[in-house]
C-alpha cells in the first residue's frame, strides 16, 4: 500500500470516529511519510481532518517539520495555529523558536484575534525557550550501573 493510500485509509477511520486507531496508525508508519502528510494537509479543506493530520505530523518529533509548522502558524483557523504552536513547543529547538518568533510579524484584521494569537505565541516562545535551556533529565536507575 502506498503512503497516499494509507493516509486515505486512516483519514476514513478518523471520519468514522475511530480517532485513536487513525492517529496511531499513521504515527506508527515510517517518518518517510511526512512529506506526503504535509501535502495531504495542504490539500484538505476540512479543518478537523487538517487538525488531525497536523497533530500526527508533529508527533513524529522530527525536526524536518519545523518549517511546515511555521507555515501552519499563519492558518486562519485557531485550532490549526494552536496545534502548530503545540508542535513547535514540543520540538523545542533553536529552529522551532525561530519559527515561533517569525510569527510575531503576523497581522490580523480583528484586534481580539490579534491579541489572542500573540498571547498564545508569546507563551509558546517562553515554553520552547525554557525547554531548550532546561532539557529534560534522563534518570538512570542506579541499580542498572
Amino acid at each position: 500500500m502506498s503512503f497516499s493510500e494509507a493516509i486515505e485509509v486512516y483519514i476514513e477511520k478518523f471520519r468514522e470516529g475511530d480517532c485513536e486507531n487513525a492517529f496511531h496508525g499513521l504515527l506508527e508508519m515510517t517518518p518517510a511519510i511526512l512529506p506526503e502528510l504535509e501535502t495531504r494537509f495542504r490539500s484538505e479543506w476540512n479543518t478537523e481532518i487538517r487538525h488531525y493530520l497536523l497533530h500526527v505530523i508533529w508527533e513524529y518529533r522530527d525536526q524536518s517539520v519545523v518549517r511546515f509548522l511555521g507555515e501552519a502558524l499563519l492558518d486562519s483557523h485557531d485550532v490549526i495555529w494552536q496545534e502548530a504552536m503545540d508542535g513547535l513547543v514540543a520540538l523545542a529547538s533553536s529552529a522551532s523558536i525561530d519559527a515561533l518568533q517569525a510569527a510575531r510579524s503576523r497581522r490580523l484584521s480583528n484586534q481580539q484575534d490579534f491579541q489572542k494569537f500573540h498571547q498564545w505565541l508569546e507563551e509558546a516562545i517562553t515554553q520552547a525557550e525554557e525547554s531548550v535551556q532546561n532539557p529534560p533529565v534522563n534518570f538512570v536507575d542506579l541499580q542498572d550501573l
